[in-house]
């Protein structure tokens, strides 16, 4: 099984359920150090999305995937994000989805003080 760091739409019981066939149970809570929150719109809703940023920090949840169920994340996730490996403050490593810095939908990222 797979670390997953989860902070926006796959912390969702019922997203995890349209997507995985399951949902993720309790989960643990966790926290990422060195990013932010973001958010990408002008797609059809709008999302977070995780950007480096020193000194900030994102709350999250941390859950068990099967690298099955992290090849169906990928594809829903889309070219916009891309999965990398983070080390959360619990000292756990994890997968976790963030701005692919070459998307064509970094135009669409407004940072989290934006109107």
């Amino acid at each position: 099984m797979e670390k997953l760091f989860t902070y926006g739409t796959l912390r969702d019981p019922a997203t995890q359920q349209r997507l995985l066939g399951r949902t993720l149970g309790e989960g643990a809570p966790d926290t990422l150090r060195g990013y932010r929150l973001a958010r990408l719109t002008g797609i059809h809703e709008v999302y977070s999305i995780l950007q480096p940023h020193p000194g900030s920090t994102v709350e999250g949840m941390l859950f068990e995937v099967s690298a099955e169920e992290l090849a169906r994340l990928d594809a829903y996730e889309g070219e916009a994000y891309q999965r990398v490996s983070v080390r959360l403050v619990s000292k756990n490593r994890a997968w976790a989805y963030m701005e692919n810095p070459k998307s064509s939908f970094r135009i669409h990222i407004e940072p989290p003080d934006s109107p």
